[in-house]
């Protein structure tokens, strides 16, 4: 056996391999064991940090608890504490370096910042499941389908998606001129679910009811499996989520949404190749199924994890935002009756669809703007991960790896927005109305003072199809039914946490059909 000699207290003393092999592990183990298990739930050096760990604590599982709850409060004792200057909390993940609203502008655009890393941080993608969140980690694929095809593509797609919604609430809500009792958040599931089936699959998948509950249930399931993923401690994350029922459950979402999903896509390339073979010119691309092939142009991608991704993205977002808009509507009707007004006088206008139709629903776009703002996602918004560091304006240094947002609460603060606690639909019409801001305060528009979809490079690419679908989706709710709070409810229900806006699924509304105004 090979012996090495260590010169220690002035005598040679021979060490066999083995035991210098386990010595530096025994060395090596507080190292390994602080960076496989606490590292990833470190602070980050040199900023102030708000604790929110209560005595005893030893992990930050229950700080992640009482960020989800107490998100707004927390943040708002760290803009006090720290007068507008970066500082990290403990956020639903572990630490988050908090950028106030002043740096927006300046982060904006800065590509050292990945949406792509934060997903990977905080969705687990290299879990079986979630694989999904990382369809967008590897290439620009997803984005660019988006901005080239989706987005360009909008306006010549309303006259469908208005044929294609109403079929869909034609099916789903009630043709009784008498009241009915529904819940609304499970109605609003099913909505953007159908209608993004539609863009992005096509026939006939778009119909197939299993892929539709499928996507509707993944959208759900996925973010109960990565919150819960997100309260277990690190260490424990590659062996609990063997068995977690949470997981399970996703993981044949995925396997069957693959089944579903793969035959078809090799039907179409096959026959995309069979024509090309024979000099014609292939099938037009409709949907994204083909978008995503275009736009690859050879990059890998995994079809069914993309389409899954695309659902969750159109999904997640939607369905809050129209429960909001709804139950904002009906707490102050007024609104209703002036949108039916707007909606009718645009189309008798235009007679019927044209792609400037939306645009001159001027109210309409204020009033989804001012819900947004009272109503607003998330708590933190331009999540990102640190790719390469550097440092902000004031000096701040951000490293490598760190997790940063800028914060959404001076959206409801009187500060920023007079009686910004009191819903005022026309609030952005008025705006709009100033010299030199009709672009500024539409919908779809971002800025430090509206962070409703991000802003810059970080803001989300899909709002401009958003827009159009959820107001395509409200025209047809309110033109062709009544709607009001349940009998003896005086407002509508509140968000269960503070991190999100997550409104209670089980909330009701009271509906009933009506005789539209105008025919469309």
């Amino acid at each position: 056996m090979t012996l090495h000699v260590l010169h220690l207290a002035g005598a040679d003393m021979p060490i066999s391999s083995a035991t210098l092999v386990l010595a530096t592990a025994v060395i090596l183990l507080p190292f390994l064991v602080w960076k496989f298990v606490f590292q990833d739930e470190q602070p980050y050096p040199g900023i102030p940090m708000l604790d929110t760990k209560e005595e005893g604590e030893k992990t930050n599982s229950e700080a992640k608890k009482r960020y989800l709850l107490k998100a707004k409060e927390i943040l708002h004792q760290g803009m006090a504490k720290f007068n507008g200057r970066p500082f990290q909390i403990i956020g639903r993940n572990g630490p988050i370096v908090v950028i106030p609203t002043a740096f927006a502008n300046e982060v904006r655009n800065d590509t050292r910042l990945s949406i792509a890393g934060q997903l990977a941080k905080d969705f687990f993608p290299t879990y079986p499941g979630l694989e999904p969140f990382g369809a967008s980690v590897s290439n620009d694929i997803f984005q660019d389908m988006i901005r080239k095809n989706l987005t360009q593509l909008i306006g010549g797609m309303t006259p469908d998606l208005s044929k294609e919604l109403n079929r869909i609430l034609g099916e789903l809500l009630p043709t009784s001129k008498e009241w009915s009792e529904i819940k609304f958040h499970r109605l609003c599931l099913m909505i953007p679910s159908q209608v993004s089936a539609k863009v992005f699959l096509g026939e006939p998948l778009c119909h197939n009811k299993e892929w539709l509950d499928i996507s509707i249930k993944y959208t759900v399931d996925s973010f109960i499996a990565a919150r819960k993923l997100r309260v277990t401690p690190p260490f424990l994350r590659p062996i609990l989520h063997y068995f977690m029922p949470e997981m399970k459950v996703i993981k044949k979402e995925v396997a069957r949404a693959r089944e579903l999903i793969e035959p078809e896509v090799e039907k179409r390339r096959k026959a995309r190749a069979e024509a090309l073979a024979a000099g014609k010119e292939p099938p037009k691309a409709m949907d994204s199924l083909a978008w995503l092939d275009e736009v690859a142009a050879g990059r890998p991608f995994d079809v069914a994890l993309a389409q899954l991704l695309l659902s969750v993205a159109a999904t997640h977002t939607s369905v809050r935002t129209i429960v909001a808009l709804m139950y904002d509507l009906v707490e102050n009707p007024h609104y209703i009756d002036l949108l039916r007004e707007e909606t009718k006088e645009v189309l008798e206008a235009d007679g019927g669809w044209n792609k400037n139709s939306l645009y001159k629903m001027k109210l309409m776009d204020s009033v989804m703007k001012e819900s947004q703002r009272m109503h607003v996602v998330a708590a933190l918004t331009m999540n990102r991960r640190v790719m390469e560091p550097f440092k902000l304006s004031d000096g701040t240094y951000l490293p490598k790896g760190a997790i940063v947002a800028v914060p959404t609460h001076e959206l409801t603060e009187e500060a920023h927005w007079p009686e910004a606690d009191k819903f005022d639909g026309h609030r952005f019409l008025r705006m709009r109305q100033e010299p030199g801001q009709e672009t500024r305060w539409q919908f779809v528009s971002t800025s430090p003072d509206h962070l409703g979809f991000g802003h810059g490079l970080h803001s989300c690419p899909g709002r401009f199809f958003a827009s159009n679908a959820t107001k395509i989706t409200l025209i047809h709710m309110l033109m062709k039914w009544d709607w009001k709070l349940v009998d003896g409810q005086k407002r509508s229900p509140q968000s269960r946490w503070q991190s999100e806006f997550a409104p209670d699924p089980e909330a009701t509304i009271m509906v009933r059909a009506r005789e539209s105004e105008i025919q469309f």
